[in-house]
């Protein structure tokens, strides 16, 4: 998929996030961009994580696996809070990413992908999911 030509970002993070569902199936999981579908992505990543530590992947399968698994996540949010891919430089870092602009909120969704599967289960999707959909559901303060 690296090679692909894509006319947008959005056609680009939509078409990875296809291929997370493809490859959920070899999971024996349903990913269809529903709420509780990330709870079987965080299944899913779970295996993948303890796969990288013992097979240990080139950097750009890595990143590939991410930008799959990270579209399907950001795919998600976007279909339930609308928002905009883009990419841009990930804060403080010398590189770009794909990123979800939600109502002046950015995620990250390949680097949290990329953390959960390098760091640690304590980097859960799903948890991660309900933090997000809380500051998204929540309306802003007025002062």
């Amino acid at each position: 998929m690296a090679n692909e030509a894509h006319d947008s970002i959005e056609t680009m993070a939509s078409s990875y996030a296809q291929r997370a569902v493809e490859l959920g199936r070899e999971f024996d999981a349903a990913l269809d961009f529903s709420e509780n579908s990330i709870m079987e992505l965080e299944t899913i990543l779970d295996q993948c994580a303890h796969h990288v530590r013992s097979d240990r992947p080139s950097d750009d399968d890595l990143a590939e696996l991410c930008k799959t698994w990270g579209c399907y996540l950001g795919e998600v949010v976007r279909r339930r809070f609308g928002g905009e891919w883009s990419i841009e430089t990930y804060p403080g870092k010398q590189f770009a990413t794909l990123t979800l602009n939600i109502a002046g909120n950015k995620m990250y969704p390949s680097i949290k992908v990329h953390r959960r599967i390098s760091q640690s289960a304590e980097e859960n999707v799903w948890t991660f999911y309900k933090m997000v959909k809380q500051r998204l559901e929540t309306p802003p303060r007025v002062q």
